[in-house]
């Protein structure tokens, strides 16, 4: 894990790396390396890195470097940079929760799946930020990085049988 100027953790979070997925996918839309969008922008290579990584919390300026590539995009994502660091993302199944699911699964060191009980639950375990827990609702997809709950589903995952 890196650490802030200030010294308080830096990491990537589910909220965090859907935002540099996005940055990521319209710099390599419009062709550009990152090594071009930071001399377009006068930012650092490094600043544009941070973003794409999904990096928390995401700078202003960081954005600012990125924004050469972002174009009618820049406000959109910017909010969305600005939320980064909630614990919790709830969306309603089609391609939103697609994209989350496809992103935990391309990331993910390890995936528990405790179909049984009152409240069945999927365990990504990230290999660098902070865990994911996904709740499957009827009418949403519920991911949480909330300690408590990770640790929760992690003492109950590590708790199974090894063929569950």
């Amino acid at each position: 894990m890196t650490t802030s100027q200030g010294g308080s953790p830096v990491s990537p979070t589910l909220r965090g790396r859907l935002v540099g997925q996005e940055v990521r996918a319209m710099r390599e839309l419009a062709g550009l390396t990152v090594a071009e969008v930071a001399a377009r922008s006068r930012g650092g290579v490094r600043q544009i890195e941070r973003v794409e990584a999904g990096h928390v919390p995401i700078r202003f300026p960081d954005m600012v470097a990125c924004a050469p590539v972002l174009g009618d995009q820049y406000q959109r994502l910017f909010q969305s940079s600005q939320e980064a660091h909630l614990t919790e993302l709830r969306c309603t199944w089609g391609v939103e929760a697609t994209r989350v699911l496809d992103l935990l699964h391309a990331t993910a060191t390890g995936v528990h799946t405790v179909a049984h009980g009152t409240r069945p639950f999927t365990l990504f375990l990230m290999p660098d930020g902070p865990d994911v827990v996904f709740h499957a609702h009827l009418t949403a997809a519920f991911f949480t990085e909330d300690d408590g709950e990770t640790s929760a589903a992690r003492h109950i995952a590590d708790a199974l049988p090894a063929d569950s």
